[in-house]
């Protein structure tokens, strides 16, 4: 019988939360706004960093293999 009781209080508890996060950013919209700012530019920048070791060059690539043009 107890587990029969756990579902609907789970999913009140989560509705309350629901709606105290709700009413929460209403109240404080510019922090939570540049909350999710900061989070967007450090989400972007580990993805360019991901990417950028994912396409990094081998080590054995020395100077004297990658030609250079001098623009003088």
């Amino acid at each position: 019988m107890t587990a029969s009781l756990i579902a609907p209080a789970a999913q009140v508890c989560a509705f309350a939360l629901g709606c105290a996060v709700i009413h929460a950013a209403r109240r404080h919209a510019a922090a939570v706004s540049r909350v999710l700012v900061a989070t967007a530019i450090v989400a972007a920048a580990l993805v360019l960093l991901g990417a950028s070791l994912a396409h990094a060059p081998d080590d054995g690539l020395s100077l004297d293999d990658i030609t250079t043009y001098n623009a003088a």
